[in-house]
C-alpha cells in the first residue's frame, strides 16, 4: 500500500487578512487545527507535516504533543514555493498531500477524492466549476465575457507522486503560487481535476473567517460539556462556593480562591465548546491566578465568547460532607446567573454527602460536577 503525507502549509504573514489568520482561535480551537483534525483522523495519512513562520515554531511545538500523526514541523520560507518545498523535503511517503492551513473547512470527502486520483495520476487538485459570468474588465470597464465552461476554482489539498514534486521544484526557474501550474510548467505533467466543495473555501479576508464561523455554528448547533472539579480540603480555611463563603472552619486547599463549584461550571463550558480545559486557560503556576475569584474567571471565559453562545441550562451537583449547603443554594444561584447573564432558573445546583465514606465522607475532599447544555450562535 502507497504511503500518503500531508504537508500543512501555513507560514504566510497573512497581509490581505491583516495578521497571522491561522492561529486566530474559531470556537476554542485554532484555524490551523480545522486542518489538522481531518488529516489526523483520516486513516489513509500516515504523516502530518506543518509548514510554520519563524514567529509561529513555539506554538507548533504544543500542536505537536496534541497530534500523534504530527511528526514534523518545519520552518517556512519568503515565498509559498520554498515553504512548500521545505515540507515535501520532510515527508517520507511515496505521495504527498499539500493544503493550505487556510481552507479549514476541507473534508474527509475531498482528501478521500485526492487519494483515489493518485491511484491512477500523478497530479491531482480538487475544484468546483466556475458557478457565475465570468467577465473581463479593464480600468473597472467591461471588455468581454470568459468562457466559463471549462474553467474551474482549483483548491487544496493537490495530491502529487513525491518525486515528481521534487524534481520540479528542482527545476523550476521562478516562485510558483500552486504546485499543480508549476509541474505542467516545468514537467508537463497535467493534473487530473476531481470533485471539490463550494465549501472547502479559503480564508483570505476578515469576512472570510464571519463566513466559516456561521458554517462551523451551524454543523455545531446545541452542545453539551461535562466539567469536574476537586480540592483537598484544610482546617482554617475558607469554603467559597458558588461566590459565597460558606464556611470559615474548613475550605479549599487552592492556587485560586478555590470555588470548587465555579470551577466545574468553567470546565463544562470550555467542553461544550471544544475548548481547552480550565487549567490550560488559568494555570495553577501562574502568579496571575493567586488568589483570584472564581467568578472573575467565568466571566472572563463568557467575553472571550463574545456572544457566540446561549446557555440553556447548567445541572451542578456538589460533593461535600459538612458544612451543609441547601440554605445557600438559592443566593449561588443568583450570583452565577449574574456572572453569566442567565436567568436562575437554568441554574440548578445539588448537594450530595458522602455518607461518612472516603475522602469526601472523611471531609478531606470536595468534588462537583457539572453538566452543561448550550446552543452556538451562528
Amino acid at each position: 500500500m502507497p504511503e500518503y503525507s500531508a504537508v500543512i502549509v501555513a507560514a504566510g504573514e497573512g497581509k490581505r487578512f491583516g495578521g497571522n489568520k491561522v492561529f486566530v482561535e474559531v470556537f476554542g480551537k485554532y484555524l490551523v487545527e480545522y486542518s489538522l483534525d481531518v488529516f489526523e483522523n483520516h486513516p489513509d495519512i500516515s504523516e502530518i507535516i506543518l509548514v510554520l513562520n519563524k514567529k509561529d515554531l513555539a506554538k507548533g511545538d504544543d500542536l505537536k504533543g496534541r497530534y500523534r500523526k504530527l511528526t514534523s514541523i518545519v520552518e517556512g520560507g519568503k515565498e509559498r514555493s520554498e515553504s512548500v518545498q521545505n515540507g515535501v523535503k520532510e515527508a517520507k511517503g511515496e505521495f504527498v498531500l499539500i493544503h493550505d492551513a487556510a481552507r479549514p473547512n476541507v473534508s474527509k470527502e475531498i482528501v478521500d477524492n485526492v487519494i483515489n486520483g493518485l491511484k491512477d495520476y500523478d497530479a491531482v487538485v480538487p475544484g468546483i466549476p466556475l458557478r457565475d459570468t465570468a467577465g473581463y474588465f479593464e480600468s473597472g470597464l467591461f471588455s468581454g465575457k470568459v468562457e466559463r465552461s471549462n474553467l474551474y476554482l482549483i483548491q487544496t489539498p493537490q495530491g502529487f507522486k513525491r518525486s515528481i514534486l521534487l524534481k520540479g521544484f528542482e527545476k523550476a526557474e521562478k516562485s510558483y503560487t500552486d504546485e499543480s501550474t508549476m509541474i505542467y510548467d516545468v514537467l508537463g505533467v497535467p493534473a487530473k481535476v476531481v470533485e471539490g466543495s463550494i465549501e472547502n473555501f479559503k480564508i483570505t479576508y476578515p469576512d472570510d473567517l464571519d463566513l466559516f464561523r456561521k458554517l462551523l455554528g451551524g454543523e455545531m448547533g446545541l452542545r453539551v460539556g461535562l466539567g469536574y472539579d476537586s480540592h483537598r480540603l484544610e482546617q482554617g480555611k475558607k469554603l467559597i462556593l458558588g461566590g459565597i463563603v460558606v464556611s470559615e472552619e474548613i475550605g479549599c486547599v487552592a492556587h485560586s480562591d478555590g470555588d470548587c463549584l465555579v470551577h466545574s461550571i468553567i470546565d463544562a463550558l470550555l467542553g461544550a465548546v471544544g475548548d481547552r480545559d480550565i487549567g490550560y486557560h488559568f494555570p495553577d503556576n501562574d502568579p496571575n491566578f493567586a488568589g483570584v475569584s472564581s467568578l472573575k474567571l467565568l466571566e472572563d471565559v463568557m467575553q472571550k465568547w463574545n456572544g457566540r453562545i446561549e446557555i440553556v441550562n447548567i445541572d451542578s451537583v456538589v460533593k461535600l460532607e459538612k458544612p451543609k449547603i441547601q440554605n445557600f443554594v438559592p443566593q449561588m444561584r443568583e450570583i452565577i446567573s449574574e456572572t453569566l447573564g442567565i436567568s436562575p432558573s437554568k441554574i440548578n445546583i445539588k448537594a450530595k454527602t458522602g455518607e461518612k465514606i472516603g475522602p469526601v465522607g472523611e471531609s478531606k475532599l470536595i468534588e462537583c460536577e457539572s453538566v452543561v447544555l448550550l446552543r452556538l450562535k451562528s
